[in-house]
């Protein structure tokens, strides 16, 4: 599965979320879909959309085997910040690229990639590792259609990096409780440290 609508330097690699496009940078034609006109309409070029989830104690106690505290999403122009925090660590952060699609969730061999999602369409997101148009994980949203709410489907093992430079990134396994998660619209603000850099 390709990369949709992604920014391309010059040498036709991906750029990241958080860097400056060049003058070269362009799009990823390659692939088509529709959008959602009445997710999309609720930001503007250079807005994000912010969601998140914070879990209470008693959430997590009735859950042990769910890892993540909370959870941020950063949405512009189709790019992707996704913050995991779990209960003991560093956070660590996931970029990926998306596109609308009828019929998400479903491979070139007509496989479902997330079980539990059974819509006709939503954003094909694909995770990326170190700069470059290398595919390290897949993500799916299924945006509700007033905007204030998203369900993130996460597939695992999937790409991370942490918060330092002293922090390696590397391939994460998720466990079952840490793989779909129902997110809500907050202010935009609190995306600010994570705000996605789309074309200019």
């Amino acid at each position: 599965m390709e990369i949709c609508n992604a920014i391309l330097d010059g040498k036709n690699r991906f750029v990241r979320p958080g860097t400056r496009p060049g003058a070269s940078a362009r799009r990823n034609g390659r692939c088509k879909g529709t959008e959602r006109p009445s997710f999309t309409a609720h930001t503007t070029k250079g807005s994000v959309l912010c969601f998140e989830r914070d879990y209470s104690a008693a959430h997590l106690a009735q859950h042990p085997k769910q890892t993540t505290k909370s959870i941020l999403l950063a949405f512009e122009q189709r790019f992707v910040t996704i913050v995991l925090r779990p209960r003991t660590g560093a956070e660590k952060r996931i970029y990926a690229a998306c596109d609308w699609r009828q019929g998400a969730g479903i491979d070139t061999s007509d496989h479902k990639m997330i079980p539990n999602f059974n819509g006709p369409a939503g954003f094909d997101c694909m995770v990326t590792k170190d700069d470059s148009a290398e595919e390290a994980g897949y993500g799916l949203i299924d945006p509700a259609q007033d905007g204030q709410s998203l369900t993130l489907f996460l597939q695992s093992p999937i790409y991370v990096e942490g918060n330092s430079p002293k922090e390696e990134s590397h391939s994460m396994a998720l466990g079952k409780e840490d793989r779909t998660f129902a997110l809500t619209r907050t202010d935009a603000k609190a995306c600010d440290r994570y705000k996605p850099v789309s074309e200019e």
